[in-house]
């Protein structure tokens, strides 16, 4: 099979990209004299093509910033290296109430923040307080919480509105949950922004074991290893003095420049540059299943869209088949609904959509447009080149139908500012969007991609999707105790979201992540795909 324009894209690509890859050299090369100060055996160079809109971790809720909020910021708890077990991270012990309504966290002694202030349960409480005043982004998962406060200064009280069963889950996921320096918040706060959200969002003050040094957008983020870290440093093999995060979307480009060693992991390498890099020497891949999940998300609110006989059309037009074997080469999965298969309560009973492009068309006809004779835009983020293919894909088998799909490549900031708009008419009709597990819970994919109450610019329900009937379901899940009963509500909401096609299911990408062989220690996370346990990782240069 001969993917659609691939010929003629190579043709024009080549030059493209040679320019390209000088542009990033001479940058690179600055960026190297810039930090002289700091050996580059003891730099680490991540490349990677996804750029966060904001490092606030009260607000942010994009898994661009995975990489730099796990080793800026701690939390209470945290998952286990490998696996989806939670373990103490600033909390040192924890208990719970038999109604399971309180929850109490002793904190290690001794912490301090970057700037030098203590890490108290006061600072815990604070930082809580923030995320749920804000009220954005992973905000809802903290719903539940009637108040936060400081026992004592290491000991911290949750007092919940109702038993919550995944609330240690939660505390361990990467978005809001991070500890940020109240002194921070309060030196930089202002009448108008009285949460620092200006700063904050270019500026991080945490506990981690590397601390925030600079972020010029659309090229790198440098972080420096924070001497004083509570863990200390005696004895620990890490030697990673410097860490620097290059924004570099082409992934062909990052396949060269960790052939060249200018960087030193590579986090998007192409299915294609995945072969080539193969049997080369001094480079180490690794590729493990994920729960990662890419859709198609419709605009359910404003254009033909907004019509579910065209979002099931379209969502028979495409050519599933050739997605996974041509398009990702085998290295993914196809979706079954809307959350991510092997999860408890997922419903193994939904169909996988096929092809069908007689369907398609009696859709698009009871839909009053029998010859199609619309265009659609298709938005992607940058980075992503299995998006620019499945949209490649997708515009074949539209254009049959007398659809024109216009694809159209956006930065994550530039994405994010259009989907995140409360007015529907701003919302392309097509966005290629993926999403990570916060935490390991069917709930966690559909409440915020699916729940009215998280339409734009709250959080991720980018569609503005409504069915009155989930709504009830899910806010039944979200209180219901005994775990047979929840499944079945969980299994009923993936079942009306799917008759409702408010998305195409696509897939569940592997993660594959590209190293040169000198770089020691790391351990892939089924959660915090996206981020590196960087202090207990090292360089053998």
């Amino acid at each position: 099979m001969v993917f659609p324009n691939e010929k003629t894209m190579a043709k024009e690509g080549c030059m493209a990209r040679k320019i390209l890859l000088g542009g990033v050299l001479l940058m690179f090369l600055g960026l190297l004299v810039w930090g002289q100060e700091v050996p580059r055996e003891r730099t680490l160079v991540i490349a990677t093509g996804l750029q966060p809109s904001t490092l606030d971790i009260g607000v942010g809720y994009e898994a661009a910033a995975i990489n730099v909020n796990l080793v800026v910021y701690e939390r209470l708890v945290r998952y286990k290296p490998g696996s989806v077990e939670v373990e103490p991270e600033l909390a040192k012990s924890w208990s719970v109430s038999p109604d399971g309504k309180v929850w109490t966290f002793e904190l290690h002694p001794g912490i301090v923040f970057h700037d030098g202030t203590p890490c108290d349960a006061a600072a815990v409480a604070f930082s809580f307080q923030r995320a749920m005043a804000i009220n954005l982004g992973p905000a809802w998962m903290l719903e539940p919480i009637e108040k936060v406060e400081a026992v004592d200064d290491l000991t911290v009280r949750f007092t919940l509105k109702r038993p919550y069963p995944e609330f240690l889950q939660v505390l361990a996921n990467i978005f809001g949950t991070g500890i940020v320096s109240p002194a921070a918040v309060k030196a930089h706060a202002t009448e108008d922004d009285p949460w620092a959200q200006e700063w904050l969002s270019s500026h991080m003050v945490g506990t981690g074991p590397y601390k925030f040094v600079e972020w010029v957008k659309g090229q790198h983020i440098i972080l420096r290893r924070f001497e004083d870290y509570w863990r200390g440093w005696d004895g620990v093999k890490n030697n990673i003095e410097q860490v620097i995060i290059r924004y570099i979307t082409e992934p062909s480009v990052q396949r060269l420049l960790l052939e060249r060693g200018d960087v030193d992991i590579a986090m998007d390498i192409s299915v294609d540059d995945w072969e080539l890099l193969k049997g080369k020497p001094g480079i180490a891949l690794v590729e493990k299943p994920s729960m990662h999940a890419t859709y198609l998300r419709f605009n359910c609110a404003a254009g033909p869209t907004a019509d579910v006989r065209v979002r099931k059309a379209i969502r028979a037009a495409l050519d599933y088949k050739g997605m996974i074997e041509y398009v990702l080469r085998g290295h993914a999965v196809q979706m079954q609904g809307a959350a991510a298969i092997g999860l408890p309560c997922h419903n193994d009973e939904l169909p996988l959509p096929k092809q069908d492009l007689e369907l398609a068309r009696k859709l698009l006809a009871e839909a009053g447009y029998p010859n199609g004779g619309f265009t659609l835009e298709y938005v992607y983020e940058s980075g992503h080149e299995d998006r620019r293919r499945v949209g490649e894909l997708l515009q074949a088998s539209l254009a049959e139908l007398g659809i024109t799909l216009k694809i159209i490549e956006l930065p994550w900031p530039d994405l994010w500012e259009r989907v995140s708009a409360a007015d529907p008419a701003r919302t392309p009709a097509i966005v290629a969007n993926g999403w990570w597990p916060d935490y390991a819970d069917v709930i966690n994919f559909l409440y915020p991609m699916y729940h009215s109450s998280q339409w734009p610019p709250v959080a991720f329900n980018i569609g503005f999707y409504k069915n009155e009937e989930v709504d009830k379901l899910l806010d039944q899940a979200q209180v219901e105790t005994d775990p047979a009963v929840r499944c079945e509500l969980l299994k009923k909401a993936q079942a009306l979201i799917y008759e409702d096609c408010p998305d195409i299911d696509l897939y569940h990408l592997t993660t594959r992540i590209a190293l040169r062989d000198w770089v020691k220690g790391y351990v892939y996370s089924p959660i915090y795909t996206e981020g590196f346990f960087l202090y207990d990782m090292w360089l053998e240069k």
